[in-house]
């Protein structure tokens, strides 16, 4: 059964993954040592140049690739005539029908004879033998000389190979023409009687769409080559990526493969046969070594097909006439139309391809001197080095065709970087874009960092969304300020909801990506030092809810960073086309599923203030606590630890005619009470625990009875103080959580029981005792004792200040400390960031009076269906915000220590928002006080989505990503701001040329039908 090796698409895939990629110089340096050659063969005073050497114009490249596409069409026939694709074949080949290459091969191997073959070894011996006469002559003496021989068996084979190179129309292989068909024979000879081939092996055709050439072949009135890109068809895009040139390159792919696969088989197959001939006696087979150089007679076949130009003349197209004076000794002639006067002329053209007939025909025929003539009992003779030959050269005018292709379109890529200056990054079109929409539109789109802040107050931190890369740069928003009366609710739990009423924020956020390389960001918040605020992060649910998902406390001076998770949603182009074929429940099925995702992918971001807020709870009057920073402190610690109750803490006296500092000292005495409460029930269970030290320290001492009174009870101080010390030291170790476990561990571990010293050891105990620490009279371990174990470090400094003392203070080594502080990480403090930053909230966007409030879940689904109707259909896709998981945090413990970076886990980040959770229960009593100073910022974001990169969007696609950028940016602004787009548009010449580039997006106010989506979108 003959398995077909026809060449496909996929072939042409997994070709060009092997291929080496194209290298601009290497091409560069063999077309100027080309150049030698067609100066010597044009003989003219102008010198043709490689095209980047020569100013022209952009058309003339199309007309470039014109002209060497019409040279590698008329090469490959010149090359395919010398296999039997003459001019008779082609007048014969109907266009119309599919036409294929063929080319097929047989073996057959059949046993002679055995024979056995003596073979000398080059050893010889004489033997001399004496021979007694009674004759005459009396006795002789005769010598023999003898000769050692190996005997060796031979098994002769005779091997027949054959090979055809057909052509056939469509499918009827039964009815081929033969092009070219080879019988050989040779005899093989083995040391073994093993067959060395199979009987008979038919190896697989390895077949050649021409399909497409014969299409490019003119017949009327002579066969003439006639390849021409369509710059009017709406796929062209540069005269490298059109339907035609795409064809040609395919084509040349196909033809290339189709060589090195028929030329792999002929050299293997005739190396396999002489390498397998294995004679007793060896000899040199003649035409070895001139098979394997047989391909080096190809590289003196010219090659014309070079992407050459010359400089436009003062005689203009007056020389350049048409190449009928000249004889046409190629199969097609060359087809005039180009009207570039950068371009080769006809006769130039027509000399170069006479040159390649008359170097290929003299490299055939130093074939037929070198190989022996096409006998049968010849295996390898002038046919298959001829195959080999044609073959190798038509791979070579495949791989100049495909290298001049890449070589116009990397000279459009260097004349745009010389244009530039530089190679042009996704960074520095996103620098270009935001010049560009601030001098364009009005409101001009404000990065999305805002300051967390009262009026005429200073700020008490930041939210912002940023890069995560090392620039960390804020995105920048269309952001507009929604006047709602209606309140937001947000669920705290199953049985509390907070009413929030505070101001809300639009932002639309416009994001572009190129290729598949995306940029990661994090929303980013800040505290000041003795600040705090609370922020929520959520989807949101309806035009007055918001889903919550995660809560956290941010305060002094600490900075959270939370991963965003970009989700792009397909475009509604997409969407229509994937549901096309689908039934109609499925179809309604994926409606509404898609209706959901563009619902659920307007993103929610709450901050809550607390100092405003406690205000407010506490019935103190605004601003009150502006300077009670350790009053806020001690409110906040009762609220999240200890869940206390706000009635137990508010103002409980006369709201009228009582100063603030009545009323303040008036909360304090409640926070007092309730921390005495508390205190006492602590020093309850110190002396509890205190109690149960001293027994069992008085039960192990009652075993002492070989020491005497004075040494018990010395030992006996000993253990309470170290019992005491541990006990003291291990609840302050429950307490930390700032460090993590193994510091924990370690700090345990020092202070583990190293052995009481006794009896024998009270020498070293007195040399060095420890200081005793007393719970009753509160005595400090020293601080000596803890820098003995722990060093200077920071966990040293926790224990010494863990120990409570009264009437006794430890001295700390400042110097020591600040030396520390020093040496650990520093961060420069966030409140540079808010300089020059921020946005203050009340003066970002543009309030719409006529507007009372925004559907924010609906304008996703609005504006997908503006999209659908623009020219951005294809690239403009619906994005999903969501937050990941590694949060990140840098805090700073205390005043002296640096900041500390940590990451969050799962059980922290539920700690957090517990915590954050409780505080908001207390701040609004349980969801009946409303929270006023509140901010809701509502993100709708969409990406606009290249398909390569900036470099293949500009060369390759031919496609101008600002003006695409642009448009996008004028249909989302519309959107967010819910106006028409002309109303964005500063200047009036920018108005009128933005018209030209969208009409749909910016035509007049009167020609807008009532239903058009666009003034639905501008309604929302």
């Amino acid at each position: 059964t003959e398995r077909s090796m026809s060449l496909s698409t996929v072939t042409i895939i997994q070709h060009f993954s092997m291929s080496p990629p194209y290298e601009n110089l290497a091409f560069q340096r063999k077309v100027n040592s080309a150049l030698t050659a067609v100066e010597r063969i044009l003989a003219i005073e102008k010198k043709p140049l490689i095209a980047g050497d020569v100013e022209h114009t952009y058309g003339a490249k199309y007309e470039l690739v014109n002209s060497v596409s019409n040279v590698a069409i008329i090469a490959y026939m010149n090359t395919l005539e010398k296999l039997g694709l003459d001019t008779d074949v082609l007048n014969e080949i109907d266009c119309d029908t599919p036409t294929t290459l063929r080319f097929d091969a047989s073996t057959t191997c059949k046993f002679l004879e055995k024979k056995i073959v003596d073979v000398p070894l080059g050893n010889s011996y004489t033997e001399t033998t004496n021979t007694k006469s009674t004759g005459i002559l009396g006795n002789t003496k005769t010598k023999r000389a003898s000769k050692v021989v190996q005997h060796i068996e031979e098994w002769h084979y005779k091997v027949e190979t054959s090979w055809c190179v057909s052509i056939y129309s469509a499918v009827d292989v039964a009815q081929k023409r033969v092009l070219k068909l080879r019988v050989g024979s040779t005899t093989l000879i083995a040391q073994s009687n093993e067959m060395p081939l199979p009987k008979h092996k038919d190896h697989g055709p390895i077949e050649l769409s021409l399909t497409w050439l014969m299409q490019q072949i003119d017949k009327t009135p002579q066969l003439t080559s006639n390849f021409r890109v369509n710059v009017e068809e709406s796929t062209t895009k540069t005269p490298r990526r059109n339907t035609a040139t795409q064809n040609a390159i395919e084509f040349a792919y196909l033809l290339k493969v189709w060589c090195e696969r028929v030329s792999t088989f002929v050299s293997n197959f005739g190396l396999d046969m002489l390498c397998r001939h294995n004679p007793a006696i060896p000899t040199e087979p003649k035409a070895k070594n001139s098979l394997r150089n047989s391909n080096n007679l190809g590289q003196k076949i010219f090659n014309p097909v070079l992407p050459l130009m010359e400089e436009e003349g003062e005689e203009g197209d007056a020389q350049k006439g048409d190449a009928g004076d000249i004889e046409h000794k190629s199969v097609l002639k060359l087809h005039c139309s180009s009207s570039e006067d950068f371009i080769l002329s006809p006769k130039d053209i027509t000399k170069l391809l006479n040159e390649h007939v008359r170097s290929m025909s003299t490299a055939l025929a130093a074939i037929k001197k070198t190989f022996p003539p096409d006998t049968e009992d010849n295996i390898v003779a002038v046919s298959e080095a001829s195959l080999l030959l044609c073959t190798a050269h038509l791979s070579n005018l495949c791989s100049n065709f495909l290298d001049s292709m890449a070589y116009v379109e990397n000279l459009m890529e260097t004349q745009l970087h010389n244009a530039i200056g530089k190679r042009i990054t996704p960074d520095d079109l996103e620098t270009f874009v935001k010049f560009h929409n601030a001098r364009l539109l009005s409101p001009m789109p404000q990065p999305f960092s805002h300051a967390v802040r009262r009026p005429e107050h200073t700020p008490v931190g930041l939210v912002s969304i940023e890069s995560s890369d090392e620039d960390h740069k804020c995105i920048h928003t269309h952001t507009r300020a929604v006047a709602s009366q209606a309140t937001l609710n947000m669920p705290l739990n199953a049985a509390t909801t907070l009413e929030l009423t505070g101001k809300q924020y639009l932002h639309g956020w416009l994001n572009y990506r190129f290729e598949m390389h995306h940029k990661d960001y994090q929303l980013v918040s800040r505290a000041r030092q003795f600040s705090a605020y609370i922020l929520v992060v959520g989807t949101m649910t309806g035009p007055n809810s918001i889903a919550p998902k995660d809560f956290i406390i941010i305060q002094n001076k600490d900075e959270i960073m939370i991963p965003l998770l970009l989700n792009e949603l397909p475009t509604a182009k997409e969407f229509k086309d994937a549901i096309k074929s689908l039934s109609p429940e499925q179809q309604r099925f994926a409606r509404a599923y898609r209706s959901m995702q563009l619902q659920s992918s307007v993103f929610g971001c709450v901050v809550i203030q607390i100092k405003p807020q406690l205000e407010v709870l506490l019935g103190l009057p605004q601003n009150a606590l502006d300077k009670e920073m350790k009053l806020t402190q001690d409110l906040m610690e009762l609220f999240t630890e200890y869940q206390v109750g706000s009635d137990l803490l508010s103002y409980n006296g006369r709201s009228d005619g009582v100063a603030l500092e009545d009323k303040l000292d008036n909360v304090r005495k409640n926070v007092k009470a309730v921390t005495d409460v508390i205190d006492g029930e602590k020093k309850k269970q110190m002396e509890l625990a205190k109690a149960r030290t001293d027994m069992a320290v008085e039960q192990k001492v009652q075993n002492w009875t070989e020491y005497d009174d004075d040494e018990v009870e010395e030992e006996k101080q000993m253990e309470l103080a170290k019992a005491r010390t541990d006990m003291a030291v291990e609840q302050k170790v429950q307490n930390w959580t700032e460090y993590d476990d193994d510091e924990v561990e370690e700090s345990i571990a020092c202070f583990a029981d190293e052995g009481i010293p006794r009896g024998r050891q009270r020498c070293l105990t007195r040399a060095a005792p420890m200081m005793a620490y007393d719970m009753a009279s509160s005595a400090p371990i020293s601080t000596a004792a803890v820098g003995s174990r722990f060093g200077s470090g920071r966990r040293a400094m926790a224990l010494t200040e863990s120990v409570p003392s009264a009437g006794f203070s430890a001295k700390v080594d400042v110097q020591q400390q600040l030396q520390q502080q020093q040496q650990r990480r520093t961060r420069i403090d966030s409140t540079a960031d808010f300089k020059g930053r921020t946005n203050t909230s009340s003066d970002i966007g543009t309030s719409i009076a006529k507007s009372d409030g925004v559907d924010f879940t609906l304008l996703p689904q609005l504006l997908d269906a503006a999209v659908e109707k623009s020219d951005e259909a294809s690239a403009l896709r619906s994005t999903i915000i969501k937050t990941g998981q590694s949060w990140v945090r840098n805090r700073q413990e205390n005043l002296l220590s640096g900041l500390k970076l940590k990451r969050l886990g799962t059980d922290e980040l539920k700690q957090e928002t517990n915590k954050a959770k409780d505080l908001l229960d207390a701040l609004s009593r349980s969801g009946s006080l409303a929270i006023e100073s509140s901010e809701l910022h509502v993100i709708v974001a969409v990406t606009h989505c290249f398909e390569k990169d900036i470099i293949g969007t500009i060369i390759q696609d031919n496609i101008n990503p600002i003006q695409k950028i642009e448009s996008s940016t004028l249909l989302f602004a519309s959107a967010i701001h819910g106006v028409d787009a002309r109303d964005l548009i500063k200047d009036k010449s920018e108005l009128n040329r933005l018209k030209g580039e969208n009409p749909l997006l910016l035509k007049d106010s009167e020609s807008i039908d009532e239903e058009d989506e666009f003034t639905r979108l501008a309604s929302c």
